[in-house]
């Protein structure tokens, strides 16, 4: 694909650690140079998918625009390895009851069932993992599941091991974040974690049914489905957590790491430059403005990101303060938001939650561990929210964009599943594309 509807098109494909790959081209006389991340896509089909939907929608509201007198626009896709959360762990049913043997039997089954998923878990994230001592770290998950049962010291194990696997020198101050609870999760009590994989969270909006665990309404959110109890759900919990925090990890290495020097590489051949990011793409890009150098960044759109609620606050240490602070954007930031988004506004506060206790806030505004995908940007200062823009508009409408400020579009009416259920990929309508048009041609 070299064009998306008469856009210019290139990609700019990363592995895990940042290395850069596959080099993008810009077009000579390009004035406006767009890059979008996508999130939780397993590979590069599907993420230019994603782009061609977007900015075929992004090319038709601009269609005979006047604005667009003497505008050049290209596109630059991000790819990198992320994962769908939809690939995450699946717990299966109870084992059905024995044909004959009676309760002993049933149990014995039971527990062979209970044995199998676990260890079916544990294959499922293994291929995030392929660095030096990995494959020991894994043999020893492995070997610990048939005590997890009846075992604390087997399930304190369980967690270090975890640990070790996901940062094993404990110093990487990105993953270990206090914004979604990671640093709980790094540095608390192993068996607390381990016993709390399974408890029962409170939403007020969409809640799980009280019988589901803590990574339940991440389930649901993501097609899942039911979570089981005991052992089997904690090992699931921890390890959908695990891969969270690989994704996590994965995006802001990859923004700071390759996106950013990339910006900066292609910036003088352009006028200004547009970050667009979808799910924890959207941490990628804001990644990216924070670490690039360039004064060329104009724009950032984060669509359903999934990063904390209080990435941009000084109030809360937000990880990405310094993209307010440093003023690297010249022109507004915006970001969708609707509860009708089950993978941020479910998922990410579970994900973060799983070494904290209940609380009635739970995916809220109010909630510590909230996702800016479901509540837009909290805890902001004086001056830094444009609150008078505060909705995604439908295609026509004009927007009335402050430069440097946080636009929160609450965004449901628009951004929503047609057939129910979680709208967290339906970011490629033609009312997100107006939005992003709007603050381009800004």
């Amino acid at each position: 694909m070299d064009s998306i509807n008469g856009f210019p098109y290139s990609a700019a494909v990363f592995d895990k650690t940042g290395k850069l790959l596959t080099s993008p081209t810009v077009p000579a006389g390009t004035t406006d140079l767009i890059v979008v991340s996508h999130g939780w896509n397993n590979d590069r089909t599907a993420a230019e998918v994603l782009y061609s939907q977007l900015f075929g929608n992004v090319a038709a509201v601009m269609a005979g625009d006047p604005l667009l007198q003497g505008r050049k626009i290209a596109i630059v896709g991000v790819i990198w390895p992320s994962r769908k959360w939809d690939d995450f762990i699946k717990p299966p049913p109870p084992a059905a009851t024995a044909a004959s043997g009676g309760a002993r039997s049933t149990a014995a089954a039971s527990k062979a069932a209970s044995l199998a998923a676990m260890q079916a878990s544990i294959d499922l994230v293994a291929p995030l993992f392929e660095g030096p001592g990995d494959d020991q770290q894994l043999a020893r998950l492995r070997q610990l599941v048939p005590d997890l049962a009846d075992d604390p010291a087997a399930q304190t194990a369980f967690v270090e091991v975890l640990r070790q696997l996901l940062d094993p020198d404990q110093s990487q101050t990105d993953q270990q974040s206090s914004d979604d609870g990671s640093a709980v999760f790094f540095r608390g009590p192993a068996e607390v974690i381990f016993s709390r994989a399974a408890q029962t969270v409170v939403n007020p909006g969409q809640a799980p049914s009280a019988s589901t665990s803590a990574l339940d309404g991440m389930g649901q959110a993501a097609g899942l489905g039911p979570v089981v109890s005991g052992p089997v759900n904690a090992v699931a919990s921890l390890l959908n957590l695990t891969t969270y925090f690989q994704m996590k990890q994965m995006a802001g290495t990859v923004g700071k790491v390759g996106l950013a020097p990339l910006i900066d590489q292609l910036a003088p051949q352009v006028q200004r430059v547009h970050l667009v990011g979808h799910s924890f793409g959207g941490r990628l890009v804001t990644a990216a403005s924070a670490h690039s150098t360039t004064t060329k960044l104009h724009s950032l759109a984060l669509l359903q990101a999934a990063f904390s609620h209080h990435g941009f606050s000084k109030r809360r240490r937000g990880f990405f303060r310094s993209v307010l602070k440093d003023q690297r954007l010249h022109g507004p930031i915006l970001v969708t938001h609707t509860r009708n988004d089950l993978a941020v506004g479910l998922a990410y506060p579970a994900a973060s939650r799983i070494s904290r206790d209940n609380a009635s806030a739970f995916g809220g505004p109010d909630d510590e561990f909230g996702g800016i995908g479901a509540n837009g940007a909290q805890q902001l200062e004086d001056g830094e929210l444009a609150a008078s823009t505060n909705r995604l508009l439908a295609v026509g409408l004009p927007y009335q964009w402050q430069a440097r400020k946080v636009h929160n579009l609450e965004s449901s009416p628009f951004i929503k599943n047609p057939r129910g259920g979680d709208a967290h990929g339906f970011i490629f309508v033609p009312e997100v594309a107006w939005a992003i048009s709007r603050a381009l041609l800004a």
